[in-house]
């Protein structure tokens, strides 16, 4: 297996035979390279231990009393005397003492936490993370302690994504809080990125912080990178990193997450002049970026990176580690910089990233779709939504990067749409992108097959296809594939052995300069692939640089089966699809992993309807087809190299539809002009261009996967489906992708032994009451799950499972839909949601060791009187003073990460106590939580100015709906924007205690607004204690009151 891109083995001195128990060292995993040398870490060495205490001495033996004397034979019996009285034994004696005078300190750390593995101290072992494969892995919600200077440019933190979205904060250290201080501050910025190295959110601006997000993730796998940008200086700083999860985000965050979401178009801006025509001082600044706002209120202008930076005053990189591993995010970077500092230049501006943007025909079924390919279309809809596209051929281009096209006398090329012109043959490198069979070869043509399959005409003649054009590339022969990367080149615009490009050979088929082509490709095809490769490998991140373009590109998963994985279906931005048969199931060939997107018709050499015709995919494949008037001119093939196209063409007819014929951008402009790679990631997430075929178990598959699975992905692809959920979004019924119906867990719980954990589920969008009701399922074998009421849920490992070794199983959420729902169209379902629980009998979470700590004993004027080292050892630490005379003291411990030998300062670790009092009778224990101590940022906090006894909020009643509308103002917001802030862009919190039992309470809760709202019922009759927070993220404003809830 691997572990982080790193090949696992089973350790040579594991001589058990036992897979639950004898997969490792006392069931601990080691990653090793390929010569066998272990990359775990140095044992950390065993702290000092404590001195032995002096044994306590064993108790003084108590005395065997004498037995009583029998009674003297008389006829008068002498009363019977008294037994010897036990002897009172001598006391235990106390264990000595510590001294008087001693002051003994335990010490841990507030968690979760993290310290970079590279911080500035030569005292700590420092390990590299700024690769991906050396990434550092964090916990949930964890606070990072950081630092970067010198060499140290970049560092990179892996994290499972959460239940919920999670606000992500970079703290910079070295940074007075006016961004105006370019000479001085520090500057770094922050990416999220995706396992496909794709920018998710990103703060790249010059604030003292930078706000990001991460999603809300189905097990999502995500990357903080942080970059020190030296655009400006060099120094050095340490930072933090602070995570929390964000049920409600504030406007302005969910902005600049949106924003740094939108794929962009480097070299061009929409810039709007509020002013135009007025007034405006900035005239001249408008014409000198570009002469169109010279004339114009509002333009798209065309400027050079260099040209932008230079008119802000951006100084650029000329080499840096972000730049050589991730280049696109740099590139993205540099460009979102200087777009924010422009907004600053220019504040009477709206500027905007630039994004982009057809017919009708009742479909008619060639002669052979009855026969040949009834199944493969009809189970994607194509008849339907080509009813509602029209037929016929559109300027849809979808490259296929493939073994070539049909000769020009084919068949297969005159029934098809193959624009030879446009493509190139990267193999013999020349203009002619012809499929020419060598000895060796079948009578088929893989690329031909594959192209028709896209681009056969729906002209009354054999079969049909998708309406769309096909540019093929060809980079394959015989049965090996070649220069597939000089094509990505081709594709994406870059130098390339041709000396051409897509879109230089399309401008000059159609006669037109390249600055006047007004066509664009909107997917692209591999059927091919095969084992080894990473996901920042050349190819990968040029794949990910055509995706960003806008093209979205699909990749046969392949055919290797359960278990295995593909490149570049595996690769960032590239459609993973899978392959499924005549029943709808999946291909016992295709491919199971991770990766895998969606699934579409691969076929399979079945015949599940007794029709005495194979379940394969048919289309133009033949060499020697040449005669028009042959009864079988289509060939019939098996793989997932047959379900990548259907999965390119329904990508284009996707694309094509949202851009240019529903345009619902243009009814709302919050919604992106083009449709991105992400975006279509967030329609399969809410189900809306898919089918979950595997929800249930049936014949054949007997295993149901609700929800996103390994085997078929979201599911079949359905374009009918998806036609009516871009109409949706026309309609207004859905407004944002961010907001799309489904819902959202953690897709990873990480338990302890015995540790009970409570999550939540987070609907989004129109889920929830009145949509939907919930239903789930677990296996009691290995869990007990509790439902806590309002989508919270506790799990914790059942205790009769008492086997060694990892489980892993899923909880399954289902949403059935409510009777007379409002739906976005007839027949919608949301998805399914698992959430895997993955435990250790025998293990436990790995614990944080800080090395290198100092300890103070202080006086109550905080004079240092005494001090000494300790360390955070497996999460806990001691230290102890003697010789402390009687009186108040407060004990101290920080760190030096930045290695300056300035010890608790801004940046560093620092755990203080409260006064104590030092008697001289006895030791005196103190305890201590370190974390990250930051001064902050000079803010101002928010005031309420709303009064729950001025608006009669202070009673509710039984049955009748509460509602308290919070209202602030916060002069920071209004100072930075010169308006007062909406009241979205305020954080909320709410907590209710019972006065008469001290009990909390949960009917009533505050939204993303302020507005306090619930439905009090008969057994919340009483008073209660309402504590209202009001947050702008730094500084939190409290308001409380009695709420009288009443018959």
């Amino acid at each position: 297996m691997l572990i982080n891109n790193q090949p696992a083995y089973q350790y040579t001195q594991d001589e058990s035979e036992d897979d639950v128990n004898g997969n490792g060292v006392s069931n601990v995993w080691y990653v090793f390279k390929v010569d066998g040398v272990s990359l775990a870490p140095e044992p950390t060495p065993d702290p000092t231990p404590e001195p032995t205490p002096e044994p306590t001495p064993e108790p003084t033996p108590e005395p065997t009393p004498e037995p009583t004397p029998e009674p003297t034979p008389d006829p008068t019996p002498e009363p019977t005397p008294e037994p010897t009285p036990e002897p009172t034994p001598e006391p235990t004696p106390e264990p000595t003492p510590a001294p008087a005078s001693a002051v003994q300190g335990s010490v841990k750390i507030e968690g979760p936490f993290a310290l970079d593995s590279d911080i500035n101290n030569e005292n700590i072992e420092n390990i590299d993370n700024g690769f991906t494969n050396r990434a550092q892995f964090l916990e949930q919600y964890s606070t990072v302690l950081g630092w970067m200077g010198d060499d140290d440019d970049l560092e990179i933190f892996q994290l499972v994504a959460a239940e919920s979205e999670t606000a992500v904060q970079l703290e910079i250290i070295n940074h007075n809080g006016d961004p105006d201080n370019r000479a001085e501050n520090t500057d770094l910025d922050m990416y999220i990125v995706n396992t496909d190295i794709e920018t998710i959110s990103s703060g790249a601006g010059l604030e003292k912080i930078e706000f990001a997000e991460i999603p809300a993730g189905e097990g999502d796998i995500y990357y903080i990178i942080i970059d020190h940008y030296r655009g400006d200086n060099s120094n050095s700083s340490a930072y933090i990193i602070n995570q929390e999860p964000t049920a409600a985000s504030s406007s302005d965050n969910q902005a600049k997450h949106q924003e740094s979401n939108a794929e962009i178009n480097i070299g061009k801006l929409i810039i709007v002049n509020k002013e135009f025509n007025s007034t405006n001082s900035q005239e001249a600044l408008y014409k000198d970026l570009s002469p169109k706002l010279e004339t114009r209120p509002s333009a798209l202008i065309e400027i050079s990176e260099e040209k932008l930076k230079e008119f802000v005053n951006l100084s650029g990189v000329e080499t840096s580690s972000l730049k050589q591993q991730f280049p696109a995010v740099a590139k993205l970077g540099e460009w979102r910089k200087a777009t924010n500092l422009l907004r600053k230049r220019l504040p009477s501006a709206k500027i905007d990233f630039d994004y982009k943007r057809e017919l009708h025909d009742v479909f008619v079924k060639d002669p052979l779709y009855d026969s040949y390919q009834w199944w493969n279309f009809d189970i994607v809809n194509l008849p339907e939504a080509l009813d509602i596209l029209g037929q016929e051929t559109k300027p849809i281009n979808v490259a296929v990067l493939d073994s070539g096209s049909p000769d020009v006398d084919n068949v297969g090329y005159q029934r098809s749409i193959f624009d030879n012109d446009r493509g190139w043959d990267m193999e013999d490198n020349d203009s002619v992108p012809i499929d020419i069979p060598s000895e060796n070869a079948s009578t088929t043509s893989h690329g031909s097959h594959v192209g028709s399959t896209i681009s056969m005409l729906n002209d009354g003649v054999d079969g049909n296809g998708f309406g769309a054009r096909v540019t093929p590339v060809r980079v394959c022969y015989d049965r090996g594939c070649g220069p597939t990367y000089e094509a990505y080149l081709f594709i994406n615009g870059d130098e390339n052995d041709s000396e051409t490009t897509w879109a230089q050979r399309t401008a000059e088929s159609k006669g037109v300069p390249l600055e006047d082509l007004d066509e664009k490709l909107y997917s692209m095809n591999m059927s091919y692939g095969g084992g080894g490769g990473s996901a920042n490998s050349n190819a990968c991140e040029k794949l990910a640089e055509i995706s960003e373009s806008g093209i979205l590109v699909a990749s046969s998963s392949g055919n290797g089966g359960i278990n295995s994985t593909s490149w570049p279906a595996a690769c960032p931005t590239v459609f993973s699809v899978a392959a499924t048969n005549g029943t709808h199931r999946r291909s016992s060939y295709s491919s199971t992993n991770q990766y895998v997107d969606f699934a579409a018709p691969g076929g399979e050499y079945s015949d599940w309807n007794d029709d005495g015709i194979d379940d394969l995919v048919y289309a133009y494949a033949l060499f020697d087809n040449s005669n028009p008037d042959v009864e079988m001119p289509l060939s019939g093939l098996q793989g997932t190299s047959m379900a990548s196209p259907h999965g390119a063409g329904f990508l284009a007819l996707l694309k094509h539809y949202y851009e240019d014929v529903a345009k619902p951008f243009e009814i709302n402009t919050d919604l992106p002009e083009i449709l991105k790679y992400n975006h279509v990631e967030q329609l399969l997430k809410a189900n809306l261009i898919t089918n979950d075929v595997n929800k249930e178990s049936r014949e054949f598959d007997t295993t149901a996967r609700p929800g996103r699975d390994d085997h078929l992905g979201y599911g079949i692809i359905d374009l009918h489906k998806a036609i009516k959920s871009i109409d949706a979004f026309k309609s207004s019924y859905f407004t944002s992708f961010d907001a799309l119906p489904s819902y959202e867990g953690p897709s990873l719980i990480k338990l302890n032994a015995g540790e009970v954990q409570e999550f939540t589920l987070t609907p989004k969008g129109v889920a929830g009451d009145g949509f939907n009701s919930l239903e789930y399922t677990f296996q009691s074998e290995f869990l007990e799950v509790k439902d806590l009421d309002n989508l919270n849920y506790s799990v914790v490992n059942a205790p009769d499972y008492t086997w060694a070794g990892w489980v892993d199983t899923p909880i399954t959420f289902t949403f059935p839909m409510e009777e007379g729902a409002d739906l976005p169209f007839e027949g919608y379902e949301l998805l399914a949601v698992g959430v895997n629980i993955l435990f250790h009998i025998k293990g436990e979470a790995s614990s944080v060791d800080i090395l290198d700590l100092k300890a103070y004993l202080l006086d109550e004027e905080d004079q240092v009187l005494q001090e000494s080292r300790t360390d955070l050892i497996g999460g806990e630490g001691a230290l102890g003073f003697n010789e402390v005379e009687p009186g108040n003291y407060k004990l101290k411990v920080c760190s030096d990460i930045n290695g300056d030998n300035a010890w608790c300062g801004s940046g560093e670790l620092v755990a203080e106590s409260e006064v104590f009092e030092v008697t001289g009778v006895s030791s005196t224990e103190v305890g201590l939580e370190l974390s990250a101590f930051s001064e902050g940022v000079p803010n101002n906090a928010p005031v309420i100015t709303s009064d729950p006894e001025i608006t009669d909020s202070t009673f509710a009643t039984v049955g009748e709906e509460y509602l308290y509308r919070v209202l602030a103002t916060d002069e920071d917001y209004e100072n930075e924007n010169g308006t007062s802030a909406p009241r979205s862009w305020f954080n909320y919190s709410i907590e209710l205690i019972n006065e008469e039992d001290g009990s909390t309470g949960n009917f009533l809760s505050i939204d993303i607004i302020g507005e306090v709202t619930g439905v009090p019922k008969e057994k919340h009759i009483g008073s209660w204690k309402v504590k209202i927070g009001v947050s702008d993220r730094i500084d939190t404003t409290y308001q409380e009151f009695i709420l009288t809830v009443d018959e």
